[in-house]
């Protein structure tokens, strides 16, 4: 993501940092106290995993006994041999090999009794990485060839569990080395006991705060394209997608070309246990494009959003919730496959003819690839539509024209998108909720020698520089009848320069008035209407320090205090 770079001060950084702390707090009083209950949403992410299971999410596809490739699996990626089960890995960035990001090593308490449970037969050990787990109580019930056994990992050692399954046997008839299936591994007091949720309370209450769940990451947006030269452009059709009864629910493609993330059912059943909107991000390259084409990815997902199925019960979402929705996931960003999916689409539909993407004659690929992008939305739309019904539009499903503030003002090419939607299909008040931006805030000056105090001020400032764009953008959505959102937003930093500064300047009390600050003052002072923080909960590292929190379960941070400090006003 482009950052502006902010011009240096001779004025000493600590000072400029505390002339700021002071300043947000006379803008707080300068713009009035309002309410902010249910317009601050979060992105829907876990440390640890969230659900009662521990491998159901955050697991991996089994290797071989060795680990030195994946075991073979069947259609639902459960280990036909014997195999190396990684049931999660908590431990800091790097902590496999060395030196690691974070300074301060943190990782969340995973230490406890689980109840294993399994289809099938295996003798079981800990894995090379693991050898302080220890087993006890396994049994077998021959009539429903079901295995049971407890593992423990005691406290103060590394977050990580890998058991090795060897002797496998699938059925009572099978062979040796025959494989698993069905693995569960329930954590510690989240045993089930006949509870109909499949989530730690802890973690519905971390999430109890927010407005609505955004499922970007949890579903794989960013891993979902393919590549578009394979045949039929590696559309994804329903049957392609993530399953509940898949081993693997974790990110990129695994078990079959189109199943990425965590299944389409698990989001239901959040929400419905959260009693949460959700914002869906729909893979770039799911088929569907009329309401009329019953059978597509997209018809059916809105079927099975609205009626569920056999695994929730043949429950949809809660009456009354909202569902919005985003086509893919910065579709603008050339390093993620689905800009160069959409792009080379729209170049194949315009060289088909009869495309209304250069309908005023514009010959600019990238123009193509923009207004397709806008186009598939309506189209999205159109059949969620058909399937909630006559009047659902804009009230229960809320589409989101998602855009990167790459340029400002009515030149830049969201706004000249919508003003081609306009001329094309009609005022875009129609059809669409909401017109959304990133708003996230970085140290754009990192250094090796950069202190807290540092971080802290740059981010500051770079926090007062966004407020042009977001003004300018909230005027395009305001030409347009939109409302303005931040599809993501919050503190980030991804530099390797001086990552384990930054890293522990996320976790200093002064991050707490720059989020309320940027939230407060330089989103809603500015006329934004919904804010989404960026993530939930998270490890801090070079790839992101995101997390409102590192673990859900521990609300005392000072991201998440300040989010709670906002919606409290």
């Amino acid at each position: 993501m482009t950052r502006k770079a902010v011009s240096a001060s001779s004025t000493p950084r600590w000072v400029r940092l505390v002339l700021g702390i002071f300043l947000l707090a006379s803008a707080h009083a300068a713009i009035g106290q309002g309410t902010y209950t249910g317009k601050i949403g979060v992105e829907v992410s876990e440390r640890p995993t969230g659900f009662r299971d521990a491998f159901v999410h955050q697991g991996r596809l089994f290797l071989t006994t060795d680990g030195s490739a994946k075991a073979p699996y069947d259609a639902n990626g459960w280990p036909t041999t014997d195999g190396l089960a990684v049931i999660f890995d908590q431990r800091p960035y790097l902590a496999w090999n060395p030196p690691m990001d974070d300074p301060d090593a943190v990782q969340p308490d995973c230490s406890g009794k689980y109840l294993m449970s399994f289809y099938g037969q295996a003798t079981l050990s800990a894995g090379p990485d693991s050898p302080y787990l220890t087993f006890s109580n396994q049994s077998y019930d021959p009539v429903n060839n079901y295995s049971m056994v407890y593992v423990t990992l005691p406290p103060g050692q590394p977050s990580l569990m890998t058991i090795l399954f060897t002797n496998t046997q699938r059925t009572q008839t099978s062979g040796l080395n025959t494989g698993i299936r069905y693995l569960k591994a329930f954590r510690p007091g989240l045993y089930p006991n006949g509870s109909p949720t499949h989530f730690d309370p802890a973690y519905i209450n971390a999430l109890a705060p927010f407005g609505y769940l955004r499922f970007m990451s949890w579903t794989g947006t960013n891993y979902s394209a393919g590549y578009y030269g394979d045949p039929g452009h590696h559309l994804i059709n329903w049957a392609d997608r993530s399953l509940p009864s898949d081993a693997y629910q974790g990110m990129g493609t695994a078990v079959r070309a189109g199943a990425t993330g965590v299944s389409w059912e698990y989001v239901i059943l959040l929400a419905n246990e959260a009693n949460k909107d959700i914002w869906i991000n729909i893979p770039v390259s799911a088929t569907g494009s009329s309401p009329t084409d019953t059978t597509s990815y997209i018809y059916k997902l809105a079927q099975l959003l609205k009626n569920g199925d056999s695994f929730t019960g043949n429950h949809g979402l809660n009456p009354g919730l909202h569902i919005y929705i985003e086509h893919s996931n910065e579709v603008w960003n050339s390093s993620f496959s689905q800009y160069t999916w959409n792009r080379l689409a729209a170049i194949d539909e315009v060289g088909q003819g009869g495309s209304p993407l250069n309908n005023d004659g514009d010959t600019v690929q990238l123009d193509w690839a923009y207004r397709r992008h806008a186009k598939r939305l309506y189209e999205i739309a159109k059949i969620f539509e058909a399937v909630f019904g006559s009047g659902s539009l804009n009230t229960t499903i809320r589409p989101v024209y998602a855009w990167w503030n790459l340029q400002e003002g009515t030149n830049s090419t969201g706004a000249k998108t919508l003003a081609w939607m306009n001329a094309t299909y009609g005022p875009p008040s129609n059809y669409f909720y909401a017109m959304a931006q990133g708003s996230y805030f970085s140290d754009t000056s990192p250094s090796t020698t950069a202190t807290i105090p540092d971080v802290l001020a740059n981010m500051l400032a770079s926090s007062n520089a966004s407020v042009t764009k977001t003004q300018q953008n909230k005027a395009t959505a305001n030409l347009y009848g939109l409302k303005l959102f931040a599809y993501e937003g919050g503190p980030d930093n991804r530099n390797t320069s001086n990552v384990g500064i930054q890293i522990e300047a996320n976790r200093d009390a002064g991050m707490g008035p720059l989020v309320e600050h940027h939230i407060v003052d330089n989103w809603f002072g500015q006329g934004g209407d919904m804010f989404g923080y960026f993530s939930l909960a998270g490890y801090y590292s070079r790839n992101g320090d995101w997390g409102a929190t590192e673990d859900y379960r521990i609300l005392t941070t000072p991201k998440y205090q300040a989010i709670m400090n906002v919606l409290s006003q």
